[in-house]
């Protein structure tokens, strides 16, 4: 997702950028001690907020105030969250891409606090292996908050990434009707993950509710500004219930066949006599497989490139 949003941030501002005006003077503390102190995000994103004026600014306006935002701080994300709220019409003719803009900044953001995560606050890493509750912890947690973030784990290994409310629960209002359905379904992966350690953390039959659920979401909203991710997190979906991923396997390690449960959604999604493309690619690879005994074999491979498909197996997955 971050490298796809990334590419768009450099299309979008590139189409223009504003004279400067209205400057805002932004002062951060960027000290680790900002982020261990009680309220820090709280009582700087109070004092910012004294100098907005509401529905004041346009598009260029926003993107300057986004271009002077310190990426190494994590204290941009709510400043910016409320410049968003205060300073711009909820139904600016823009609004995608201003909420577009702000998902961009907020992962580059995020991605640059989760590389000093075992330097500069590894202290409070160790605070957590050990479950320890302090006062710098709790401060730290809090203000996280403050900016939409959590702490996560994976492989033994801590990192911070958005809560899932925060994005639904902060723009639903203010996007168009496609990128708020896109935000409730991500809100809802978010809430159960996707994979730990190359392992599903849902059933497949929840898998398959996921990739019906974006296939009809690309039918419905073909032309957001996230449809070229929706369409990965389809494909993802799609390639993973056909070929299983390292430790989520969908044929036996023993005998190399497709598990029951598999061939018995299969047969379900078959079945149900949906003329959707996923029924179609299911119904097709099921065949496959029968013409192969349901075992796995060396030509699955050439089968999903027909499809423009790959196999999940030796691919890390992403974690939400």
């Amino acid at each position: 997702m971050k490298v796809f949003l990334l590419s768009v941030l450099v299309i979008l501002l590139s189409c223009s950028r504003g004279q400067e005006s209205n400057k805002v003077d932004i002062s951060i503390d960027g000290t680790k001690d900002f982020l261990v102190k009680e309220k820090s995000i709280e009582n700087l994103v109070r004092e910012s907020h004294k100098e907005l004026k509401s529905n004041s600014r346009n598009f260029n306006e926003y993107k300057e105030f986004l271009h002077k935002l310190d990426e190494n701080n994590i204290a941009s994300i709510p400043l910016l969250l409320d410049y968003i709220k205060t300073s711009i019409d909820s139904n600016n003719t823009d609004r995608d891409s201003i909420f577009l803009l702000f998902n961009i900044k907020f992962y580059t953001i995020t991605e640059r606090l989760n590389d000093s995560l075992y330097t500069k606050f590894n202290y409070l890493t160790v605070q957590l292996q050990k479950d320890s509750t302090t006062q710098e912890l709790n401060a730290f947690e809090n203000n996280l908050t403050d900016c939409g973030l959590a702490i996560f784990q994976t492989e033994g290994m801590y990192y911070l990434d958005v809560m899932p409310d925060f994005f639904y629960g902060n723009f639903k209002d203010r996007v168009s009707e496609g990128v708020r359905e896109f935000l409730k379904i991500r809100k809802d992966e978010l809430k159960q993950g996707f994979s730990e350690d190359a392992m599903l953390l849902i059933s497949f039959d929840d898998l398959y509710d996921r990739i019906i659920r974006w296939e009809k979401f690309l039918i419905q909203f073909p032309n957001t500004v996230y449809t070229d991710y929706a369409n990965s997190l389809y494909t993802t979906y799609l390639e993973t219930l056909m070929t299983g991923m390292d430790n989520s396997r969908v044929f036996t390690p023993d005998s190399d066949i497709l598990l029951p449960d598999v061939k018995v959604l299969y047969e379900k999604i078959i079945a149900e006599k949906s003329k959707s493309s996923t029924t179609r690619t299911i119904e097709s690879y099921y065949n496959f497989l029968s013409r192969h005994d349901f075992t796995e074999n060396d030509s699955i491979k050439i089968f999903l490139k027909e499809l423009n498909l790959s196999t999940m197996l030796a691919v890390q997955p992403h974690t939400r």
